[in-house]
């Protein structure tokens, strides 16, 4: 599994894997089976709160502890009101 924050490069990292970028230099050796599985992004036309409770309760301890560990810090902090 492949994680990080937006940007970080890990598309990039699995294109790479796959022999889907250019090569510039080094070699490169892949053991076992690879499964790429592309994540389909998709936004409720609702509030943020809404897109991450989907429907439970509000808690904001579990909100900002969901934030976190999806790395969207930095993303929120990119709205007016944070």
């Amino acid at each position: 599994m492949v994680v990080g924050k937006v940007g970080a490069g890990k598309t990039t990292l699995l294109y790479s894997i796959m022999e889907e970028n250019k090569r510039l230099s080094g070699d490169m050796k892949v053991q076992g089976r690879l499964a790429y599985v592309e994540q389909e992004p998709f936004i409720y036309s609702g509030s943020i709160e809404e897109n991450v409770t989907f429907g439970l309760v509000y808690d904001k301890d579990r909100f900002k502890k969901s934030i976190e560990a999806s790395c969207l810090d930095s993303d929120m902090q990119l709205f007016p009101n944070g």
